[in-house]
């Protein structure tokens, strides 16, 4: 499985116009139509082996917008593996890559910060895995109940 990341030119959202997610995942994320061109928000892709799975988008003014994140870092926002993509370990392989590839894309930047809700234990493994720490602290300004608040150092 040849895993890789790029940026997503808002023109480009039409390559994504085939992702669906499950009903029980609505409450913690969208689909990339809705994130696409909304102001403050970078797209990105996850492929596999050329082909569409995933996608984020990032904040990059996430720490001067949020109290628990220093100035310097960006923000990962909703993540989402196609329905038809899932369960086949895009979300790990991606994130296992977004230390690398986010250094590389947001040079200067200390850190990446998320929140995952905490009715969300699945995404919150996925993330561990890919090297993002729990702060131990909860975010508490979410839609959809209390979130945990994690990290990774990009420097």
């Amino acid at each position: 499985m040849g895993v890789t990341i790029e940026r997503l030119p808002d023109a480009e959202v039409g390559r994504l116009r085939h992702f669906t997610l499950p009903p029980d995942q609505a409450p913690f994320a969208d689909l990339p139509s809705k994130v696409v061109g909304t102001p403050g928000r970078e797209g990105h892709v996850v492929l596999a082996d050329g082909h569409p799975v995933g996608f984020f988008a990032i904040q990059p003014d996430y720490g001067t917008a949020y109290d628990f994140a220093p100035d310097d870092a960006i923000g990962l926002r909703m993540f989402s593996v196609d329905h038809a993509a899932q369960g086949k370990g895009y979300a790990t392989a991606a994130c296992l890559l977004l230390r690398g590839y986010l250094g590389t894309v947001y040079p200067g930047r200390s850190a990446c910060y998320l929140t995952v809700n905490v009715k969300n234990p699945a995404a919150r493994r996925v993330y561990e895995k890919g090297g993002f720490e729990d702060t131990g602290a909860l975010y508490h300004g979410g839609g959809y109940g209390p979130q945990h608040v994690m990290r990774l150092a990009l420097g």
